[in-house]
């Protein structure tokens, strides 16, 4: 079977690393919080300001920030309710389970585990518990809900123990390595991708015109308003040649999958992270030793490598790889280095940067 990461079930789940590293993405950060207020009582003071046109246009151009900043706090409010009432004080149980067969009346998904009927939202952790027959379990919390994490992912799922019965297991899926493309997980990832990938650019475009345009009409007459909208929407702008690169590596990913027959498993030993460092590490290339860089690295895939010690490679494409996980539908670009002690960043690239401090050294 497919060596995959897994929770440590030996201690308490927020001493795991991994589960640490998923609270990056489920916390919200300060700075969000500080901007959610900025953003907020901004577009409440455009009410009581003297009328312009910069004060009209910050009002709009307020509302819909504001509406985006509070919207963040819906993702992961399971997961970080369950933070405060000490959920994670207790460790990861490692449970026997089985997919339930769907139903056409409802589109839940539901998991036979422990005896009991546990029916969430859960994405595409069933798919690897069809595979490996097993889920690992945190809870139930006081509302009786539990958390669910399937070997090879570090995103957890909320899902509620119901009293059903009748529910018929899905057959178990036995999982063949063959050509990258042919996956569906990951065809049906270089698809999403290849929709979305015009927003990558899109959008930090039309952010530099509209803070132009709201610059424009903020300075004179004065708009103070105005001006604090500016001022929220220029770090944004910052994200720029980030989404430039993001639209570039899907091309190579896409063009490296479709060129590969087959995975290919090669044996990498990441750094120590450093903030302002790359994820990098030492690959055991055919070729050779050689340092292995990810410009945009993906949560998921980096601690399957630190678990593991092995990064998946689904093709190649003008000397960069495509990396990612059988039977998982992300992918994110290795650029090739000779070897090195460390790997720093540009500067532009520090910006927004993910924090991978939990990673193991």
């Amino acid at each position: 079977m497919l060596q995959l990461l897994e929770p440590r079930t030996d201690v308490p789940a927020k001493e795991d690393w991994s589960t640490r590293l998923a609270f990056a993405d489920v916390l919200i950060s300060t700075r969000h919080s500080v901007e959610t207020i900025i953003v907020t009582g901004t577009f409440v003071a455009t009410f009581f300001l003297p009328g312009s046109p910069g004060n009209t246009a910050a009002r709009i151009v307020l509302g819909v920030l504001m509406v985006m900043s509070l919207g963040g706090f819906l993702p992961n409010r399971h997961l970080r309710r369950a933070v405060r009432l000490g959920v994670f004080d207790e460790p990861w149980r490692r449970v026997a389970a089985a997919v339930a067969e769907k139903r056409e009346d409802d589109p839940r998904d539901r998991l036979l585990a422990d005896g009991l009927v546990l029916v969430g939202s859960l994405g595409d952790l069933p798919d690897r518990v069809a595979e490996r027959q097993e889920v690992f379990v945190l809870g139930p919390d006081g509302d009786g809900l539990v958390l669910l994490r399937a070997a090879g992912s570090t995103s957890m799922y909320v899902a509620a123990p119901v009293d059903e019965s009748g529910h018929r297991a899905a057959e178990r899926v036995e999982r063949v390595l063959g050509r990258p493309a042919d996956e569906r997980e990951l065809e049906d990832g270089v698809d999403m991708m290849r929709v979305l990938r015009h927003l990558f650019w899109g959008l930090p475009v039309l952010m530099v015109v509209v803070a132009g345009v709201l610059l424009a009409l903020s300075v004179s007459p004065p708009a103070p308003a105005g001006l604090i909208a500016v001022a929220v929407l220029v770090p944004q702008l910052f994200f720029l040649p980030t989404a430039i690169e993001l639209f570039l590596h899907n091309d190579v990913n896409a063009r490296a999958v479709n060129g590969s027959d087959e995975w290919t498993p090669v044996p990498v030993r990441l750094f120590a992270w450093q903030r302002g460092h790359h994820v990098a590490g030492i690959a055991e290339l055919p070729g050779g030793p050689a340092l292995v860089r990810f410009p945009r690295p993906n949560s998921d895939l980096v601690a399957n490598i630190a678990g593991t010690g092995v990064m998946w490679v689904a093709g190649t494409y003008r000397g960069r790889l495509a990396v990612g996980l059988p039977g998982a539908g992300a992918l994110m670009t290795a650029v090739v280095r000779p070897v090195a002690a460390s790997d720093p960043m540009a500067s532009w690239r520090r910006i927004g940067q993910v924090d991978f401090s939990a990673l193991p050294r």
